[in-house]
């Protein structure tokens, strides 16, 4: 490089370093002067144009003896001038602090000291005792030093003063993640706090205490410290072990007030572990420093080096980037911190350069392409700003794309995290301000980015069913597309060893119900639901259609019989009054019984039917519907007709059933509610916010772990009778209700309580008020007749579906597990699913669901409360009732308005 170019890019880089380093006042004059003290045809500087230019350059008051003792010491070759080199040796020196600027006694003469740097050839450029340089030429601007000054030899050092405050990040409640594609790991989530200490009182056992004392919880349990290396992008961190940890911490940013400290419990220490190669270089380069008072350097470019400004910049010359995107989301990250805007001057496959927006404003940074071909290293920075401030508020270097990449680890995380929750974060991190619906696309942004593009989901399908179905032998799965359009419209799902479990192990009774998807193009989800021996959700199978429609559920209900693959006896469906689904069910499955849930016949019986005495109606209707005999059915029904012949038209016209009186005895199951369908929607709820193939797997991981966890908890189990039954004997044999017995044989007897007499017969499992015939587990009455006979084995009394060996049958055999999508083998003939036609109505997306009349609760509605009498029902402006002074309630409830539409209970 010319003399006259290594000047001018040397005094380019000083005013930055000079600023940084707290010496601005003095050093960017010198700088801008450089060039008029250089007045000689020798270009070099002497005492002579030194001294006339002493007021011009700041240094009017420090006395014609120190400009003097300055320039000695600058003169290395003893001919009483500076030269190029030798300024900027000494410049380095003022700026590092590393020689007192002007001090009170004698400066030594420059034949006394020794001074380290680089030259282009060897690295190292020496300067002798005597003055002597081993290579004049122009030696290379290095990094700052690490370490080193202490040791260097009689030159006057000016060690830090012991009131410097040095500032620790600590960094808490987090978690090492993995990166993707590299060998390292990052820290993610948790807080920070900000501890400010003295440099000098810094040590292993201070910053422990400092730690436990912010995070209690950690007190007694084994925990570790990693400090992050100064300069490193991405980040590395090494290990706090000893107080020689501390001081290489606190030496390796002896230019820096902030340093980043990492709290992981030792159980962590494994996933935050580097590279064997990177700790070794590390602490190779900090050995070398100690050892030989000098750093060394590899691989030095023809660009100069400077040092990371502040704790939040990771931008500095040198450090290089993943890709082009990763280098411009770190400036636009930097620059939202530092609080400017920017511009991108030039883009293209092999350089990016990126300057301030604000026009006289001389930051710019450059980064070029390295020669892997994909990565990015800054070559050119200038950290310069002399612009003003951009509003934080409408920052409009905050783009959507940048906020999905800056909260996309938060979102995968979480992925129903709120808008609000992020602009929290954010304020948190960059003081950044944003509008909600910005912050929400992030978020759905971010979603694509960390789970893929929704509409990219469907071409999976094909993918999907050919895994599952090779890993699942027999299992039925399937999907259908519009022939026309290849649209996605359905997919079902039903694993063998779940169809093998459930006729096997369960009772015959199955839940069909559908609830809505709330992704992109919505649809819903069919299922249909068991209980298990010990009354555990039992999924048989699940699909996902457009909508519900007598279409969709015969599609549904043919799959579901064709997963059999038998005629299946003495089969029932419980079911709401959803569309279509009746008529499906006469046609796929006519010899099954079909009830209906009795909640949602009486919400359809609300809005159908209007009458006075509601109350009594409904507690007609849920008595008849929870009796066991025929005969109190039969009066139940005739006091509806007195009431509303419509209604009692209505219920004769039905041809499902809905009175457990009228229920099958060989389904031993006595339930009216399609409670298990409604578990299963809540248990799928955050799946149902997925595309098709994730949500399928999804619920697929979901049932996996379920018989995992179910089998190895019934391994444990000693009794024949699983813990259900057992609960239950153990309640009905212990209540306090008083039977008189009249033995009649050595299994029959009559049972008489308080209001009513039952004949029982132990041996047929037989008992008068129908619960023993229609649950298969004897009901209190059989229970107190059982109860006199010595060594009663109760497990003889109930019905085997209830024994430990049927709920074992029932989760007997495993789902097999799934690689992640990258791994799925392509399908040679299959097609292309396109995404589905787009359902979604304009507007926002609701995630609520609508709750229903019967939902809402039976709250009165009262009228507006006078602030004068305290009365309800009429406002203080006409009130006409005597003043309240005290302020009392004088009224009663009488007082309160009456509500016509009161719900019944």
């Amino acid at each position: 490089m010319a003399d006259r170019d290594y000047k001018s890019a040397f005094i380019d880089f000083l005013p930055s370093m000079a600023k940084r380093l707290g010496t601005s006042g003095l050093l960017e004059e010198l700088c801008r002067g450089f060039y008029h003290l250089v007045d000689n045809e020798r270009e070099l500087i002497t005492l002579e144009s030194l001294k006339p230019n002493a007021k011009k350059l700041g240094i009017c008051d420090i006395g014609e003896e120190q400009v003097e003792a300055m320039l000695r010491m600058g003169d290395l070759n003893g001919d009483g001038a500076l030269d190029h080199t030798e300024f900027c040796i000494l410049m380095l020196l003022l700026s590092s602090k590393t020689i007192k600027l002007f001090p009170r006694v004698p400066v030594p003469e420059p034949s006394s000291s020794r001074v380290f740097l680089f030259s282009d050839d060897h690295r190292r450029l020496f300067f002798g005792r005597e003055g002597t340089c081993s290579d004049i030429r122009s030696p290379l601007l290095l990094r700052r030093p690490t370490v080193g000054y202490s040791s260097l030899e009689k030159v006057s050092v000016s060690k830090m003063d012991s009131s410097h405050i040095c500032s620790i990040i600590l960094k808490f409640g987090g978690y090492w993640s993995e990166v993707q594609g590299q060998a390292r790991m990052k820290y993610v989530g948790g807080s920070q706090k900000s501890l400010k200490l003295r440099r000098d009182e810094i040590t292993m056992l201070l910053l422990k205490e400092r730690v436990e004392t912010l995070c209690h919880w950690l007190r007694g349990q084994p925990f570790d410290l990693h400090y992050h290396v100064n300069g490193t992008s991405p980040k590395n961190y090494l290990l706090i072990s000893s107080d020689s940890d501390v001081v290489e911490m606190l030496e390796s940013s002896y230019e820096r007030n902030k340093i980043e400290v990492v709290v992981a419990m030792k159980y962590n220490e494994e996933d935050m572990s580097q590279s064997q190669d990177i700790h070794t270089e590390m602490h190779q380069f900090s050995s070398e420093i100690r050892d030989n008072n000098d750093i060394v350097v590899n691989d030095l470019c023809d660009e100069f080096f400077i040092s990371q400004t502040n704790e939040a910049n990771t931008l500095f010359v040198g450090s290089r980037f993943e890709d082009s995107q990763s280098f411009k989301q770190a400036v636009r990250s930097n620059a939202i911190l530092q609080n400017y805007a920017i511009k991108i001057k030039a883009s293209d496959k092999s350089r990016i350069i990126i300057s301030c927006a604000y026009r006289g404003c001389p930051w710019r940074v450059r980064a070029s392409l390295c020669h892997d071909g994909h990565s990015f290293e800054v070559r050119k920075l200038e950290t310069t700003h002399l612009c003003p401030g951009v509003n934080r508020a409408g920052n409009k270097q905050a783009t959507t794309t940048w906020v999905a990449h800056e909260i996309k680890d938060i979102v995968k995380k979480n992925p129903e995290i709120t808008p609000k929750e992020i602009s929290n974060n954010l304020e948190t991190s960059y003081g950044l301000s944003l509008p909600y619906m910005k912050l929400w696309r992030s978020r759905e942004l971010a979603r694509d980015i960390m789970f893929g593009s929704v509409d990219d989901n469907y071409m999976w399908v094909p993918m999907l069913r050919s895994e599952l179905i090779n890993r699942n032998p027999g299992s039925h799965i399937t999907y259908m597309c519009d022939s026309k359009t290849n649209a996605f419209l359905r997919f079902f799902v039903s694993f063998k060893v779940c169809i093998d479990g459930f006729i096997t192990g369960c009772r015959y009774l199955i839940g069909v119900d559908a609830c809505h998807l709330k992704s992109k193009y919505l649809g819903v989800l069919l299922s249909a639901n068991c209980l298990d021996a010990n009354n555990g959700l039992y999924t048989i199978a699940f699909a996902v259609a457009e909508s519900e429609s007598k279409k969709s559920w015969e599609w549904f209900l043919r799959n579901l019989s064709e997963s059999f693959g038998c005629e299946i006896d003495q089969l029932a469906f419980i079911s709401d009054m959803e569309k279509g689904l009746i008529e499906a069910m006469k046609l796929i499955f006519p010899n099954a019984e079909h009830r209906v849930c009795i909640r949602h016949l009486w919400k359809n019986i609300k809005k159908l039917f209007r009458c006075e005495d509601g109350n009594k109606l409904q507690n007609l209707l849920w008595t008849a519907a929870n009796t066991y005999e025929l005969h109190d059915l039969y009066k139940k029904v005739e006091e509806i007709f007195k009431i509303s012949p419509q209604l009692y038209s209505y219920l004769n016209a039905l041809t499902c059933k809905w009175s457990k009186a009228t229920f099958s005895k060989h389904i031993k199951n006595h339930y009216n509610t399609n409670n298990m369908s409604e578990s299963f929607n809540a248990w799928v709820e955050e799946a149902r916010n997925k595309p098709v193939v994730d949500l399928v797997d999804m619920i697929r991981a979901k049932l996996m772990e379920q018989r995992s966890h179910r089998k190895i908890q019934s391994s444990s189990w000693r009794g024949q009778m699983v813990p259900l039954a057992e609960e239950y004997i153990r309640d009905i044999t212990t209540r306090k209700d008083q039977f008189l017995i009249r033995q009649s044989t050595l299994s029959k007897a009559e049972v008489e309580g308080l209001h009513e007499r039952h004949e029982v017969d132990i041996e047929k499992k037989v008992c008068s008020c129908g619960f023993w015939q229609l649950s298969g587990l004897p009901c209190i009455h059989s229970a107190a007749f059982i109860g006199t006979i010595q060594h009663t084995l109760w497990h003889t009394y109930i019905d085997d579906h209830y024994y430990v060996y049927r709920y074992k049958m029932a989760y007997d055999g495993a789902i097999a597990t799934l690689p992640g999508k990258e791994q799925w083998a392509a399908v040679s003939d299959g097609e292309l699913v396109t995404t589905p036609a787009s359902l979604r109505p304009r507007g926002r997306p609701k995630k609520r669901r609508i709750k229903n009349f019967l939902e809402i609760g039976n709250k009165r509605k009262l009228g507006h409360k006078c602030s004068r009498c305290n009365l309800w029902g009429h406002h203080r402006s006409t009130c006409k009732n005597p003043l309240n002074v005290g302020g009392d309630e004088i009224g009663s409830d009488e007082l309160l308005p009456s509500t016509s539409n009161a719900q019944p209970r």
